[in-house]
């Protein structure tokens, strides 16, 4: 039996896929808190959290380079910031139409042929909301320690809307050159 370390690479379309497929999977955890409830809920939550960071950041490493790197990172960036802070979607079709909306500007702005750096948008948002979830806990006092009162399918809509937006905006980029 061989082990091979996790090769972080842009060179390998393998690892960026990897890290959209652990998107999913910390939006599916999520979404199962949010059913499970009590003591469970938290620590599902929690795992949900760290499995969303770690594959944002493997992701970030990962992408396959664009024609306007820059350019995506300020709009996947923005994005992030402005889902996190000011739009803050709570239903389905808020997060559906938000993230879509994001996905699609971050891949046309980048100017990425492949649709995957849509996912930077919901791999930004999440540690903004944490940040300001923190921010208002450390100001009220209290924090909440269970996942969001939500629709349960709604962490891994936001991934899927801006997912599919970006695979469509990445075709309207293939096409145009």
């Amino acid at each position: 039996m061989t082990s091979r370390s996790l090769q972080i690479t842009r060179a390998n379309p393998k690892t960026w896929i990897m890290a959209a497929a652990g998107l999913a999977l910390a939006g599916i955890i999520v979404g199962v808190a949010i059913i499970a409830g009590g003591s469970a809920a938290r620590a599902l939550n929690g795992v949900g959290a760290i499995v969303w960071i770690a594959s944002g950041v493997v992701l970030a490493l990962s992408l396959p380079a664009a024609q306007r790197r820059a350019l995506g990172w300020v709009a996947a960036i923005g994005s992030g910031l402005i889902l996190g802070g000011i739009v803050r979607p709570g239903t389905l079709p808020e997060a559906i139409v938000s993230f879509s909306i994001a996905g699609a500007a971050v891949v046309l702005l980048a100017g990425d042929r492949t649709g995957g750096w849509a996912l930077l948008a919901p791999a930004i948002y999440l540690p903004v909301h944490l940040i300001i979830g923190i921010g208002r806990a450390m100001m009220r006092g209290s924090i909440r320690t269970g996942p969001p009162p939500t629709a349960a399918i709604l962490p891994l809509v936001m991934i899927l809307a801006a997912a599919a937006a970006g695979l469509l905006a990445a075709w309207v980029v293939r096409r145009n050159q």
